[in-house]
């Protein structure tokens, strides 16, 4: 038995009935020649129950405190099956990525049933391809980015030829949990909690010592924290519906942009989606003439972490929207990215990830079903006007049951005033793109994004005018009519290619 942090068990009390705390990635597989996806699935279950020992998520399960006084504890589930969390899901005929997408859409707010453990991997069939798609769906509190891509690395192998398993030789002994246990366990855990204030004390007043020492100096400020979010579609009231695009960026084109402007990878990646955000909020005439505020998830994982569950802090940055020129904007991004580092880096003292205080699950749980029962969230703007997030992922060739992992694309979150969530992660050399949102708010998430893919195309176009010279000639030697040819006539289909 295992209690479950605070900042895990958040998740927990911040389902909804319109909203979950699901968190998913999405992997198109190539099956081994000659297995058809009847039998690939059959073996599936037998491949992962052979894994099932390696992580602890997979066969545990959350058990509440009586009255919500603490938080949940986790407890080894002894009636595990495990037709219970692989699922087969047939795509619509064709079957095309676009069903695909609509598919993913529907089926990742559905709740995840608390009496057995939180994951489901949905295997989806019928594709135009011949392959299938993974749909890997795990509770967001028992796992965060990095220990999820981590967990890629432990479920599934290096080559088709997967090796055996070792199996535990002692078999795990039931837990008896009781309610009574469960008190005296919420009332030393408060005690223990009591008993550490001396040494939070510390941390605290170290963090306040460096807040306040950055206030005081004229050549510092506190970035985007803290400062008056625009209004935008994306903060308000969210249906239960959800809609789910992808795309991809080759991941060497992306460092060689950072490498040019003096940034990172994630400078660009936030670049294109604030050119995104701009077009699409332009297109809609709903371009604040302020700044859009992204908030970035932050792993506070110390290296060579992989435990299970949350490690992350929040970061707000300015995404530069209010900019036309997309040059300028990336700057504005790499100077707010830059200070939010050190805010966050001076903040994170103050950090507690185990906060222990009778009653605070039910005043949480409370408190966020208000806010979407009376629809708090379209009167009220919170610190931020989307979540961005930058996942990196596995750079070698992952394998599942001998069929070969093609992409890895992320499904997220969105919550009550934040109907907007942007999550890439990378695997092998390329950039994975997932939009998820409300489908009533941002029902056209596909614009959304086409619009960054030409952010990405005309930060191509301007960093790297050689390869639209390369286009015209190559257009030029490929027509009959002698017509002039311009940067407009170029479509972001055509520079992708290049």
């Amino acid at each position: 038995m295992e209690k479950l942090t605070a900042t895990d068990a958040s998740f927990l009390y911040s389902e909804t009935p319109r909203c979950s705390s699901n968190v998913a990635s999405v992997q198109l597989m190539q099956l081994p020649k000659g297995v058809s996806s009847n039998a690939f699935i059959t073996s599936l279950k037998e491949y992962m129950s052979e894994r099932l020992h390696l992580l602890d998520y997979l066969t545990r399960k959350p058990v509440f405190v009586p009255g919500n006084l603490d938080h949940p504890v986790w407890t080894r589930d002894d009636s595990f099956s495990i037709d219970n969390h692989i699922i087969p899901v047939p795509v619509p005929a064709p079957g095309n990525w676009a069903q695909a997408e609509d598919l993913i859409g529907e089926i990742h707010n559905i709740k995840m049933p608390m009496d057995r453990p939180l994951w489901a991997l949905y295997v989806l069939t019928g594709l135009e391809d011949g392959k299938v798609a993974y749909y890997q769906q795990v509770h967001h509190s028992t796992i965060d980015g990095a220990s999820g891509n981590a967990a890629y690395q432990v479920l599934m192998d290096e080559t088709p030829d997967h090796p055996a398993i070792a199996q535990p030789d002692v078999e795990v002994a039931a837990e008896k949990i009781t309610s009574l246990g469960l008190l005296e366990d919420a009332f030393h855990n408060f005690m223990r909690f009591q008993l550490g204030s001396a040494s939070r004390l510390m941390g605290t007043t170290d963090s306040t010592r460096r807040l306040m020492q950055r206030a005081l100096d004229p050549e510092k400020d506190f970035g985007a924290l803290g400062k008056t979010v625009p209004e935008t579609p994306f903060n308000t009231q969210v249906s239960e519906k959800r809609i789910w695009k992808t795309s991809q960026i080759p991941l060497a084109e992306v460092k060689r942009m950072g490498k040019t402007l003096e940034g990172t990878v994630n400078d660009i990646v936030m670049a294109i989606c604030a050119g995104g955000l701009r077009r699409y909020l332009e297109r809609h005439d709903q371009l604040p003439e302020e700044s859009l505020i992204a908030g970035c998830p932050v792993s506070l994982r110390q290296p060579g972490d992989t435990k299970a569950g949350t490690q992350v802090t929040m970061m707000n940055v300015e995404l530069g929207t209010h900019i036309a020129d997309p040059i300028e904007r990336i700057a504005v991004i790499r100077a707010s990215a830059k200070t939010a580092k050190e805010v966050t880096d001076e903040m994170s003292g103050a950090f507690e990830a185990d906060t222990s205080i009778p009653g605070l699950p039910s005043m949480m749980s409370s408190g966020i079903n208000a806010v979407e029962s009376f629809g708090l969230a379209q009167f009220f703007r919170g610190p931020i006007n989307v979540v961005i997030s930058n996942v990196p992922g596995p750079r070698n060739t992952l394998y599942s049951n001998g069929a070969r992992m093609l992409t890895h694309y992320p499904v997220s979150i969105v919550a009550q005033g934040l109907a907007l969530n942007i999550t890439v992660q990378s695997y092998l050399d390329q950039i994975y793109l997932g939009i998820t949102a409300c489908a009533q708010a941002v029902p056209d998430a596909d614009v959304l994004r086409d619009d960054m893919m030409a952010t990405y195309a005309e930060l191509k176009n301007r960093l790297f005018p050689e390869n639209v010279s390369e286009l015209k000639l190559k257009a030029a030697a490929s027509t009959v009519i002698d017509t002039p040819i311009n940067d407009e006539n170029i479509s972001p289909e055509q520079e992708r290619v290049a």
